[in-house]
């Protein structure tokens, strides 16, 4: 026996048939999926790193943070009557009218698994001015 395409004509009941319909949408549901995906993960990259870039100006000062003790605490205040503190380490946050009460709100989540990077207050205050 020679080459597989000599074999598949002597047998063509065991030639590999054109892909069904249903395995062609299979394949096209799952690589436009997967494009989504990659799409989506750009776009939430590209909305993380502007919110970075536009929370900046409104950093106050970095301190110690009351969950994990690490000298991650980015404090902004956002407002003159406004402060926002967000751990860059264990991902906590507080707010307030001042840095204690953000603080307070910060040591009173403990285990509430609080995550900044999921829901931050920054989006929801910066939308009400």
């Amino acid at each position: 026996m020679g080459e597989w395409s000599e074999f598949f004509e002597d047998f063509p009941e065991y030639a590999p048939g054109p892909p069904s319909a249903e395995e062609l949408e299979q394949e096209a549901k799952r690589k436009l999926k997967t494009e989504i995906r990659k799409m989506n993960s750009d776009a939430f990259a590209l909305i993380e790193k502007t919110q970075e870039k536009e929370k900046k100006q409104y950093l106050e000062k970095v301190e110690n943070c009351p969950q994990c003790g690490e000298k991650q605490l980015n404090v902004y205040k956002l407002k003159p009557d406004h402060v926002l503190c967000e751990c860059q380490s264990c991902l906590t946050y507080g707010s307030g009218s001042d840095l204690s009460i953000a603080i307070q709100e910060i040591i009173c989540a403990n285990g509430d698994e609080l995550n900044w990077k999921n829901s931050s207050l920054f989006k929801v205050l910066q939308n009400k001015n």
